[in-house]
């Protein structure tokens, strides 16, 4: 078991919902959240934000846990209308919030911090190319969206135009990316730099979609590379790169860095997740309770950590 911790905050609102992509996921984390909280002795409330990402705060809110997902939850949006309520929240501020969720924002500062990120390149609104300026296989993604919304791995030439034209029905700009063969790796974190270890996904689809994510837990294996003597090295390095990224966008509170490892031992940052998942499929609370936290002490640790601006 962790340490017990003591209370900072007692009345506090577990915000889920919202008008995102991602909303059925997010009533879903915050559901298994709020009853987590209720467990660990907080006096939790459900606020289902609307589609319209409006919501109000129960009289006496000390604090807000944030449960949500996508566009305005993740992207610095909830954040802002949090502080000019000045109600402090979990997770990230709105300018790291805002850089994690935008991957042309968060590409360009992992490239200046020196994080190594996938070769690849933003192709901006509007502008058409009947050719990739980079060899197949590639990752064609909106840079704004969460959960594989409106991803395609690219192979071959007939394919480059409908991942276009897939990745642009969720956002104008698209990036570009070389795809690293190999291994899923992630590496949830807590507070301002604690790595709760590396957690390898194993799909046993080709790729791990939305579905694999959050539907169909038979369809993929979970696995602790820092287990294995002979990956442990590997995983040593993968969770420093992350904790890199993590205080280069300026995170704090929570996240999960995505990273691909090659067979050749390179490690890729794909994205920081700055509101990771918190379901019982998520691999947040995978990696804490490898760990020996259990989901009310990693849901408290998170909430304890709330600030505001």
């Amino acid at each position: 078991m962790g340490h017990v911790m003591t209370h900072r905050f007692h009345t506090v609102a577990v915000l889920m919902g919202g008008g995102s992509t991602e909303r059925e996921i997010s009533l879903l984390s915050g559901e298994a959240v709020l009853a987590a909280l209720r467990e660990a002795g907080y006096d939790a409330r459900p606020v289902v934000v609307d589609r319209e990402n409006r919501f109000s705060l129960p009289a006496g809110t000390e604090a807000a846990f944030l449960a949500l997902h996508g566009a305005w939850g993740e992207d610095g949006g909830a954040q802002a209308a949090l502080e000019a309520l000045g109600v402090p929240y979990t997770g990230s501020g709105v300018e790291a919030s805002r850089v994690s969720f935008d991957k042309t924002l968060s590409r360009a500062v992992f490239e200046r911090a020196g994080v190594p990120v996938p070769a690849g390149y933003v192709l901006g609104a509007g502008v058409e190319e009947d050719a990739p300026r980079i060899a197949y296989p590639l990752v064609v993604k909106p840079p704004r969206q969460g959960s594989s919304v409106g991803v395609s791995i690219v192979r071959r030439a007939s394919e480059w135009a409908p991942a276009l034209a897939l990745s642009r029905r969720y956002d104008p700009d698209v990036v570009v990316e070389r795809f690293v063969p190999g291994r899923e790796w992630t590496v949830p974190i807590v507070g301002d730099g604690t790595a709760l270890g590396v957690i390898e996904i194993r799909p046993r689809v080709e790729w791990y979609d939305w579905n694999a994510k959050y539907s169909d837990d038979s369809g993929t294996d979970y696995v602790f590379p820092a287990e294995d003597p002979a990956a442990a090295p590997l995983a040593e390095r993968t969770k420093e790169i992350a904790l890199r990224a993590y205080r280069a966008v300026g995170c704090r509170g929570v996240g999960r860095i995505d990273l691909r490892v090659s067979p050749d031992g390179g490690i890729f940052v794909l994205e920081n997740n700055s509101l990771p998942g918190m379901t019982s499929h998520s691999l947040l609370p995978k990696a804490a309770a490898k760990a020996g936290i259990p989901f009310p002490e990693l849901c408290s640790r998170i909430l304890e950590d709330a600030r505001c601006g």
